[in-house]
């Protein structure tokens, strides 16, 4: 097909904003040398921000020149429609190497895998060092270095391809989590999970991910579904990694697990440095791996062989197969989808104080279950099965609060530790002395109003927040989502409908339906957990209890929340604007001094930069108003939050009043 002075050959891929093809020059002819043209979809091209984007991510690739980057020739536009001509790799993508090496359970050499990685570093310094035309750093992160990005060709050669999420410094200014997160989630580095501030060290977690995988021959961070995979990234759990250990050169094991740090400061601090401690482990001819690369890209290219190995396993499989009903296989997907509608699961219970509830829909179950109005010895008949104990059924038990019977009165985990009134101690009193402690066990956060019971029960582990269940139906997973217009009311009543077909986990269900994004899920969750410690805040009486060691019988997602970002969160809701203000004209006077020395507790969490910055202000002694003037004019807070940092910092015995 002509476009402009090429000639498109064929489609080779297409995602979510552009199409890419195989073309040659057409004064060339079809003998003359291929070219790769990307163009935008035809419903984008006529729209602004899209034309925007891919006008950006044309310029950036175009700048970035190096032998291991793929090549742009040329931007432009043919008939008012953008393009880029890019070098055309002849070879496959590290994606299809590795697919077909598992398939035929054949290793990827490690002088290859080393080969491929430090090649990679070339490119990531080259990127990395990008700058504008007045020699300032433009602070490039690709964002998406996978396997299906990393190009081989039948030479050897390996490049670095699709700057189509890369962004500058000055597109990070934007507040941490602001936007989707880009990316393939498998490789992305835990800051990008939780929605933190990111640099170029995000872009040396992934590589190390695609070397690591290499290197095991399977994925770094398996997971029954994209959520789990995620808290794998966060938690850098790389047991896969560490069963392998053994097998792996001295040293090369902490080398991985340095690059796989959780926190980008552990890591190395540039490509060049994980270019130069991979150097060691390279063959020590360059050109041995170079070969045996391109041995490897011939292999995965000629599928012939596997070709004809899986038409004999059909053959074999499908022999003893009996034709299915042509009435119902003959229909299309999409056709039967709309036919076949998903029918309720409807339970009858009955519960220990002789109550009968029949016809009751699953998501109603649900609710009933995490609410606490239905317990583990009540007995529930789904879908005339018979009768059988609520904590029998696993696909009800992992609702049940994980400490229901220790939360009453009456039955408790033993004396608690800690006991406090929420009309005498506010909330960020009791967040300061767990985290003073850095204290590990289980919060409990009664309150009766107007006659109905409200109960918390946060689970702290060494002073973070991993999980918080909450007895209110409104603050179920599925209303949140709605408050946060996540969600509208018939996504979420499909989604309940169908949430028994994924083991009545509501989050795999959203994801499973295409309701919802795994990332934003994965915040939305978080943020949950943030909420409901933050609501609390607001209660005006209430008792809370703590008990020491007391550990949740099961956390399906675990929150790592900290305890300073939460007493924010809440102080927030406690202290709106106008009550911040006020307490800034009453307490302004009021001289602050810093405690010297710090407590133990302060070097084990992370603080939030405004409590960090109020520390720093305050230096040997100023007043509550300075401090909360400095963060305003110098960096920028807005007053109101400058009052809430330096609360934060007076609770948690960082600042004390003179």
């Amino acid at each position: 097909m002509p476009f402009g002075k090429w000639v498109l050959d064929k489609r080779i891929a297409m995602g979510g904003m552009s199409e890419v093809y195989l073309a040659h020059a057409a004064e060339a002819g079809p003998a003359g040398e291929r070219v790769v043209i990307k163009r935008l979809l035809p419903d984008l091209r006529h729209e602004a921000n899209a034309r925007r984007a891919f006008a950006a991510e044309g310029a950036l690739h175009a700048a970035a020149v190096h032998p291991n980057i793929v090549r742009v020739h040329e931007t432009g536009e043919v008939d008012g429609e953008p393009f880029l001509a890019m070098e055309y790799v002849p070879g496959v993508d590290l994606h299809r190497v590795m697919r077909r090496a598992q398939a035929e359970r054949r290793p990827v050499p490690f002088s290859v895998s080393i080969y491929l990685a430090r090649e990679l570093c070339k490119a990531l310094t080259s990127v990395h060092a990008m700058q504008d035309e007045r020699g300032q750093s433009l602070g490039v992160v690709h964002r998406d270095v996978t396997p299906s990005n990393i190009y081989l060709s039948t030479s050897g050669d390996v490049k670095l391809g699709d700057f189509g999420i890369a962004r500058t410094s000055l597109a990070q200014a934007r507040p941490p989590g602001s936007g989707r997160i880009k990316g393939k989630y498998a490789y992305l580095s835990p800051e990008q999970v939780t929605g933190e501030g990111f640099d170029h060290r995000a872009d040396l977690f992934s590589l190390t991910v695609v070397l690591a995988e290499l290197l095991i021959g399977g994925p770094l961070f398996p997971g029954a579904g994209q959520l789990a995979v995620l808290l794998a990234i966060r938690d850098c759990r790389i047991d896969p990694l560490r069963a392998i250990a053994h097998t792996l050169p001295p040293g090369l094991m902490g080398l991985l697990e340095r690059s796989l740090a959780r926190a980008p400061e552990h890591r190395f601090a540039s490509a060049d440095a994980l270019a130069a401690a991979l150097a060691p482990y390279e063959a020590r001819r360059s050109g041995d791996a170079r070969t045996e690369l391109a041995q490897w890209v011939a292999w995965t290219s000629d599928a012939t062989e596997l070709v004809q190995r899986m038409e004999s396993a059909l053959r074999e499989s499908s022999a003893g197969l009996r034709p299915s009903s042509p009435s119902y296989s003959s229909s299309p997907i999409s056709q039967r989808a709309q036919t076949v509608a998903p029918q309720p699961m409807l339970a009858s219970v009955r519960t220990s104080a002789g109550r009968s509830l029949r016809n009751v829909p699953f998501a109603k179950l649900v609710e009933l279950i995490v609410t606490g109005q239905l317990v583990g010895e009540d007995e529930v008949d789904m879908m005339g099965a018979g009768y059988r104990r609520l904590d029998d059924i696993e696909l009800l038990a992992r609702h049940l609060p994980s400490a229901t019977g220790t939360t009453t009165q009456i039955a408790g985990p033993g004396v608690p530790d800690y006991v406090a009134e929420l009309a005498v101690t506010p909330m960020s009193e009791v967040l300061a002395w767990l985290l003073g402690r850095l204290e590990t066990g289980v919060l409990f956060v009664d309150r009766s109003d107007e006659g109905r019971g409200a109960r918390k029960e946060l689970y702290f582990e060494k002073g973070k927040l991993v999980l918080a269940a909450s007895s209110e139906a409104s603050e179920l997973l599925g209303e949140y989502l709605l408050r946060r217009g996540a969600l509208d009311r018939a996504e979420l009543d499909m989604a309940l409908l169908m949430m028994p077909k994924f083991e009545g986990r509501l989050g795999d269900t959203l994801i499973g339906l295409g309701l919802l994004d795994a990332v934003d899920l994965f915040r939305a969750i978080r943020a949950q957990g943030r909420d409901r410690v933050a609501d609390v805040f607001t209660w005006k009486d209430g008792r809370v209890t703590f008990y020491r060691d007391v550990t949740a019988a099961r956390i399906d997602f675990r929150l790592d929340l900290e305890l300073p970002a939460l007493m924010l969160a809440g102080l927030e809701r406690a202290l709106p604007e106008a009550a911040a203000l006020a307490r800034l004209e009453e307490h302004g006077a009021v001289r602050l001094a810093p405690v010297r020395p710090a407590p133990a507790s302060a070097k084990a969490v992370a603080w939030p930069p405004p409590v960090l910055h109020a520390l720093h202000a305050v230096g040997a002694g100023a007043t509550y108003g300075a401090v909360a003037g400095f963060l305003a004019t110098s960096r920028g807070i807005a007053m109101a939050d400058a009052v809430r940092a330096i609360e934060v910092a007076l609770a948690s015995g960082l600042l004390v009043v003179e």
